[in-house]
């Protein structure tokens, strides 16, 4: 359909304006009427959706916050309403706010024959929001017509899905979203939610071009503005630039705060882990020189042991005893009439000679007895620091592989540092309202938890009636 003008098809000119929004859902809805809105035109408003925040983000989020509670291990990490959660942590925020209009007040006002036009344009780009932008989902989307200029408001809860080491899988993010759908940033003028608002710009441009209506640059009506009206135009973009841009840097800040708080928190648990390691290799390390002293002490008394036997065989009485029964046995076997005369000192020596052997051969068995059991308990202790030494290798390898973990960490810890402090010299300002809003909300929940523990409901006590 084109714009008709006396019956001629041409093509009029118009403005077309795009930013983020503030997100006044009670002003968007009318709870809240200001004084720039005609009470009589309310009922003119178009509203292309309505639906319940609340409702929507359990459909989103819901399985996602499921999985992630059940991979933590401690409660106070654990997530019970996302939508609380991203309210009061400041990361990202509850939803956002898009605004578009066709023309302005002057050549597109509420009472002008181009209004309906400018509406039909809007109306046409809303109810096609979802189906370009897969993960922004719109919950609240109304035209108004009661105000100076017909204008947009969208609502949206932007959606991203990716694979994360910490966090929920499908979160709240519009960068990641816009990434997702294929918009890139391309530097501090053109960031990637300026990139995407000009691609939304652009298809409403197209919209309006059916419609006999070509979209002009506000560069390219200046001609046909008064200075002073162009001026204030271009200083209202370029605080709206401003605006978006504080808010692209708050949300870019509040992710590198976010990334520097998991890394100080991994730093802090692997300090722990090796501190636990260093523990255990203190503890296995005085266990293996308590067993090899151990050890040295077994060894010495098995050597000496060893070598004390076979000075005691030397020093027994016995052997002497041994030598006379044997000389004397000697003397007394040397003739045939020797032995006959001396038959029965013969036999005493014989006697003495097979007790003397009886317990040579008995102390020899307890000799042999008490050396091997010597070298099997010398062999134990020896398995037993092989053991020890094994386990001080291994935990040795751990600890070298915790405290090249942590010089990783302690790297990247020093990245998102420096990132910090380029932040701190470029904006400083932002970084100080950014430290502000996370002191807030760590306040906050130190209250909660303070009300929590005050709060202690008790079992009221029976009256039995004397009230």
């Amino acid at each position: 359909m084109r714009y008709q003008n006396l019956g001629d098809d041409i093509i009029v000119k118009r403005t077309l304006s795009g930013c983020i929004g503030k997100g006044d859902l009670n002003h968007n809805n009318r709870s809240i009427i200001t004084a720039n809105v005609d009470k009589e035109k309310i009922a003119d408003d178009i509203i292309i959706c309505q639906r319940s925040l609340k409702k929507l983000y359990h459909e989103l989020f819901d399985e996602a916050l499921e999985e992630f509670n059940a991979r933590q291990t401690r409660r106070d990490r654990k997530i019970a309403n996302y939508q609380e959660h991203i309210r009061h942590s400041r990361q990202e925020k509850e939803f956002y706010e898009v605004l578009f209009q066709v023309g302005n007040r002057d050549d597109t006002g509420v009472d002008s024959e181009m209004c309906r036009e400018a509406a039909a344009v809007l109306e046409e780009y809303a109810r096609s929001f979802e189906e370009r932008n897969p993960h922004l989902k719109l919950f609240n989307a109304v035209i108004h017509m009661d105000e100076s200029t017909p204008h947009l408001h969208l609502d949206f809860v932007p959606v991203t899905d990716e694979k994360r080491k910490n966090g929920l899988r499908v979160r709240n993010s519009l960068t990641g979203a816009l990434r997702q759908q294929g918009c890139e940033s391309k530097g501090i003028g053109r960031t990637i939610t300026i990139d995407w608002l000009e691609q939304e710009k652009a298809h409403i441009g197209r919209l309006m071009l059916e419609r006999g209506i070509e979209w002009v640059k506000l560069e390219e009506a200046k001609e046909g503005l008064p200075l002073k009206e162009f001026k204030l135009k271009k200083r209202q973009e370029e605080l709206d630039a401003a605006d978006k841009l504080i808010d692209m840097k708050l949300s870019e800040l509040s992710a590198v705060e976010d990334k520097v708080r998991s890394a100080e928190s991994t730093l802090a648990d692997t300090q722990k882990d090796i501190s636990e390691s260093e523990e255990k290799l203190s503890s296995v390390t005085a266990e293996t020189e308590k067993a090899d002293t151990k050890l040295s002490q077994k060894i010495e008394q098995v050597n000496k042991a060893l070598t004390y036997l076979p000075d005691m065989e030397k020093n027994f009485d016995d052997e002497h005893e041994y030598l006379v029964a044997v000389s004397e046995l000697d003397k007394l076997l040397k003739s045939g009439m020797s032995i006959l005369r001396n038959k029965d000192p013969i036999l005493s020596w014989i006697d003495t000679l097979k007790s003397l052997t009886k317990t040579a051969m008995e102390r020899q068995r307890k000799a042999d007895r008490t050396i091997f059991s010597l070298h099997k308990r010398g062999d134990e202790f020896i398995a037993e620091r092989d053991d020890a030494r094994e386990k001080l290798n291994a935990v040795r390898k751990e600890n070298s592989g915790l405290s090249s973990e942590l010089k990783t960490v302690k790297s990247e810890n020093r990245r998102y540092s420096e990132v910090y402090s380029m932040l701190e010299r470029i904006a400083p300002d932002i970084l100080r309202q950014a430290k502000a809003l996370v002191q807030e909300e760590k306040e906050q929940r130190q209250r909660e938890q303070a009300q929590q523990i005050e709060y202690r409901p008790t079992k009221k006590k029976k009256s039995w009636g004397l009230e």
